[in-house]
């Protein structure tokens, strides 16, 4: 359950890398600030979370799972290597759940934002570098998480965390290009302008493009094409309306919700199509 002070709009947080962010929304709210300068006080060794925007525990690690709930985070505060069968588990202090329930609120809020579209992110895509927005369906992954230091997103395999997009910033709704470009002002409002009229064109055929990949590039049974290939194909279907730019957006886009089979097999080269 949200608390009313993360319900506000995230206007502060447009523009922000992906690390910064977590910091100014997470870490140094107030209440886990102050909170987080008690901990400090009683137990020095929690200091790199509060200070550097770390998960708790005894190793340095900046990864923190973007579906992670309050009794996880707590435990993590007095977890150890070193195990003893013969000694009870370690119990955190209240001050540490008390942070941890504000750390999950916070980071849950921070996911919502991004989850419902009130924030848009954009990052280099690992398997093609191809910067563009990541999809809002990616952030109901419970095998994501998110590297506070180098404003990354991470997919957990074999339990380390492996770049899916580097470099991720957050831009509001209204500062996003592809949202930006319905912003064209209309003299006559029922017949629309040439220039917006194009955009729609323009827009559609994006549309149609990620739309035709996505029906390509999801088929297993469909063989892998090289980029070349593909745009050589969106061109003869679009040759007017769709920029390589664009298109490689698209590609990006397409491949992000792809299984990672798949992905594996359209994110490199694959076999060139057969001559008929």
């Amino acid at each position: 359950m949200l608390s009313e002070a993360v319900k506000r709009a995230p206007d502060d947080l447009g523009g922000l890398p992906l690390a910064e962010a977590f910091h100014r929304h997470v870490i140094q709210d107030d209440e886990i600030a102050e909170i987080g300068r008690r901990i400090m006080q009683v137990r020095p060794g929690n200091s790199h979370v509060f200070l550097e925007g770390q998960f708790p525990g005894a190793f340095v690690n900046f990864h923190w799972p973007l579906h992670i709930s309050a009794a996880d985070i707590a435990y993590a505060f007095v977890s150890s290597p070193v195990m003893f069968l013969d000694r009870p588990l370690p119990t955190p202090s209240e001050l540490e759940t008390a942070a941890s329930t504000l750390i999950a609120d916070r980071l849950a809020a921070l996911v919502s934002y991004l989850a419902q579209g009130q924030l848009i992110a954009v990052g280099t895509f690992n398997a093609t570098g191809v910067e563009g927005p990541i999809g809002t369906g990616q952030w109901r992954r419970a095998d994501l998480v998110i590297d506070v230091k180098n404003s990354a997103i991470c997919e957990m395999k074999d339990h380390r965390p492996v770049a899916l997009w580097t470099g991720v910033c957050l831009q509001l709704p209204d500062q996003h290009p592809s949202n930006a470009q319905f912003v064209v002002s209309r003299p006559n409002a029922e017949e629309p302008t040439r220039a917006r009229k194009q955009i729609q064109t323009k827009e559609n055929s994006r549309r149609r493009c990620v739309d035709w990949l996505g029906a390509m590039m999801s088929d297993p049974s469909a063989s892998p094409l090289t980029n070349t290939q593909l745009w050589r194909d969106a061109k003869s279907k679009w040759p007017k309306t769709l920029s390589k730019r664009e298109f490689d957006r698209c590609r990006a886009t397409v491949l992000s919700t792809l299984s990672e089979k798949q992905r594996y097999f359209w994110g490199r080269p694959g076999p060139r199509r057969k001559q008929s």
